[in-house]
Order: structure tokens, then C-alpha cells, then sequence
């Protein structure tokens, strides 16, 4: 499956469809895709004039459902092909229909080289994350939770006071969605003074501006619920990409005090405690080794056999591991996840991208070395 969107060319003309196929395809290893279900095919005619195509499969798969069927390979560019199922010649070929064509607009940023000696380039000590953290949870995973509850009673300390940690749902009042969408701080110190309603601190949200302007109808709401002071606190957390995702809120209404600034400093340092607990408890590591097939001076692929990583790094945005060249001190390197597929063994290859994070200028120098000692092994094969 391919992650990050690419700019594609799209090809919808019967001639230059078969074209590409004729010149790029034909006889050739192409990755199949339908729904979850993938392994490797090969086209073995293209019918002059139609759009359609004969392929093999090394086994059968079946093909009542009318989801599209999609074949691509990496070459210089990324070729996708949309196809619908026509018939079936036998038990492993079958006829398509080619939709569509596209190709990547741009050319690799860097050639690959295979790693042909067995372990002269692999990879160790994977940091990533049990769970995805995202904005929208519907589901809210135990170690979020249990931390909610936890620090939800450590900031109810009146028992008038109404407080609730939660994450954020659709449909939520307009406050809570402002809140999430500018990662500022509502606060109405005291909700029957129309000053509170107007703040010019850029951390916090004006209500009048962003929220509602009938400020006379607003007062009224909270005096009929006896709210004294309220307050609406997003809670951040920035993931490995280092993305600011807001998963939830602190609500807080007082019937009796007025919530200050004070309190709010005290509200955030609570926060940003809770939240590097979440971190912390989210974080696992693998010592297991994992061979890496080819390298870039951008990134890697990674042929990865462990059931739980095989779950859980396509999910990811990115994870952070020790890359190992043959007999050399380790890269302590972050990347990003670019597109991923299973082998027809069930492991899984996975395409990363080496993040921005710059390389002191002794690394760079090292790892481009290591690269070319790599292109040198696969031309002497």
C-alpha cells in the first residue's frame, strides 16, 4: 500500500495505455493488489487496440467481488494500473480491463542499490509507538484512559467543581471544536462579566470573536446552569513526526471560584506531565534484527518477519532505529513510513524515508561511503 501520495500523470487513452504496458510491463514481476489481498503477478499479453490485459497469478484468489484491482511497479518512476475483472482464462490467469494509467511525475531523489551480501546492511533496537495517537480516537486506548482518570481527580480538588478529561467527539458545542482546531485556551474567568468574553492573548480564544457574539445570550446560559468561571484546555500531544495532535480536552466549571491564569499554569503542567506519561507508556522496543534489502542516500526497504511489528509499523509515521553497515559503529536514524506490502511469505517490506533531521557532516560523510561500498558488492555479483 502506498502511504504518501505521490503527483501522478494519468494515462487515459486506449494506444498510450498500451503503451506503457508494452514498453514497461509485459513478462515482467508486478505487484497485485485487491482490497487487503496482495502477491506478486506478471502480465502476459496486452491486447493491441483494447484495454485489456492477460495475467498470471502464482495462485488463485477469487475475484466475485467487483472491488478494483490494482498492479504497480517501481522502476526509475512508480507505475500504478487500475484494472476490473473481465473473466477467467484458468485457475491462475486471469482477463482485466485497464481503468487507468499513472505514472509518478518525478524520478527516485537518489538511486537504490540492492544489498546483496546476506547481512552487510541491517537494522536494530526499533523504537515505536504500541498505539497510534491520533485526533480523532474513537476508540481511546487504555494507557490514554487510565491517565485521563488519574489526572482528572488530581485537578478535582473541590467537589463543586465540575472537571472532565476526555477526548474530543464529532458534534461536540462550538467551543471544543475551536479549542481543537486552533490548539487555544478558552477561559472565562467569570462568566456573568462581559470582560472575560474578550481576550487579546494570542495562547487564548476570544470568545466573541471566534465563538458567539450574542454575549448577552451566552451570560444568561451560564447563569441559569450557576456557572461561575469555565474553563476549556486542549491537550497536545506531539508525535514522532513531531505533529502537534490535540487528543483531548480538560473542562473545567467552577459554581463558586473564579479559574485564573494561575490556575490555568497549573492546569498545563499537569498536562504536559500526563502527556510524557502517555508517551513513555507507548513506546516499545525490538532488539531482533532485520536485514535491509536496498539503500538510498534518502532511505531504505525492510524486510521485517515479526508478527507484533508487522501489525504495528505500517501504522506508523514514522519510528526511530540503529542502522548497522558490516562490522561499523551504528546510524541512530529516524525515518518516515512511504509505502509498505506483504511478500507472498507474509513478511513485510516496508519503504522508509530518512527524516530531515541533519547528519553532522563526519556522519554524511560515512554513510555515503557505506553506500557506495554497497553499489561496488552488487556490481562485483
Amino acid at each position: 500500500m502506498e502511504k504518501n501520495s505521490r503527483p501522478m500523470d494519468h494515462i487515459t487513452n486506449t494506444e498510450q495505455k498500451n503503451h506503457v504496458i508494452l514498453k514497461y510491463l509485459i513478462n515482467q514481476q508486478i505487484l497485485v493488489k485487491m482490497s487487503h489481498l496482495n502477491q506478486s503477478g506478471m502480465i502476459l499479453k496486452a491486447a493491441a487496440g483494447t484495454d485489456e490485459i492477460t495475467l498470471q497469478l502464482p495462485e488463485a484468489w477469487d475475484f466475485t467481488s467487483k472491488e478494483p484491482i490494482f498492479l504497480s511497479k517501481v522502476l526509475a518512476r512508480y507505475i500504478e494500473i487500475q484494472c476490473s475483472f473481465i473473466s477467467q482464462v484458468d485457475d491462475r490467469q486471469i482477463r482485466l480491463k485497464v481503468e487507468k494509467v499513472a505514472i509518478a511525475k518525478k524520478d527516485r531523489q537518489a538511486p537504490r542499490y540492492p544489498v546483496t551480501e546476506e547481512g552487510f546492511v541491517n537494522i536494530t533496537n526499533i523504537v515505536s509507538s504500541k498505539t497510534i495517537i491520533e485526533a480523532n480516537m474513537f476508540n481511546i486506548p487504555t494507557l490514554v484512559r487510565v491517565n485521563f482518570e488519574e489526572y482528572a481527580k488530581k485537578l478535582n480538588q473541590n467537589p463543586n467543581d465540575f472537571v472532565s478529561i476526555d477526548v474530543f467527539k464529532s458534534n461536540m458545542d462550538r467551543a471544543f471544536e475551536v479549542v481543537k482546531r486552533t490548539h487555544k485556551i478558552l477561559l472565562l474567568e467569570d462568566c456573568n462579566d462581559l470582560k472575560s468574553y474578550n481576550n487579546v492573548d494570542p495562547d487564548y480564544i476570544d470568545y466573541e470573536e471566534e465563538i458567539d457574539d450574542h454575549l448577552e445570550a451566552a451570560i444568561k446560559k451560564y447563569r441559569e446552569k450557576k456557572t461561575a468561571s469555565e474553563l476549556i484546555f486542549p491537550i497536545i500531544y506531539t508525535n514522532e513526526l513531531e505533529e502537534q495532535i490535540p487528543i483531548g480536552y480538560v473542562w473545567v466549571q467552577s459554581k463558586e471560584n473564579k479559574l485564573t491564569k494561575d490556575y490555568v499554569s497549573r492546569v498545563q503542567t499537569l498536562m504536559q506531565e500526563m502527556v510524557e506519561r502517555i508517551k513513555d507508556a507507548n513506546l516499545t522496543k525490538s532488539e531482533t534484527r532485520f536485514p535491509v534489502l536496498d539503500i538510498s542516500t534518502s532511505g531504505l526497504k525492510i524486510k521485517i518477519n515479526d508478527s507484533n511489528l508487522i501489525e504495528t509499523l505500517p501504522k506508523q509515521k514514522g519510528f526511530l532505529f540503529d542502522l548497522f553497515f558490516k562490522m561499523q559503529a551504528p546510524f541512530r536514524v529516524f525515518v518516515r513510513v512511504a509505502w509498505w506490502r506483504k511478500d507472498d511469505e507474509g513478511n513485510l517490506l516496508l519503504g522508509v524515508e530518512f527524516s530531515s533531521k541533519s547528519r553532522t557532516y563526519f556522519e554524511k560523510q560515512r554513510f555515503e561511503q557505506n553506500i557506495e561500498i554497497v553499489k561496488q558488492i552488487g556490481s562485483a555479483a
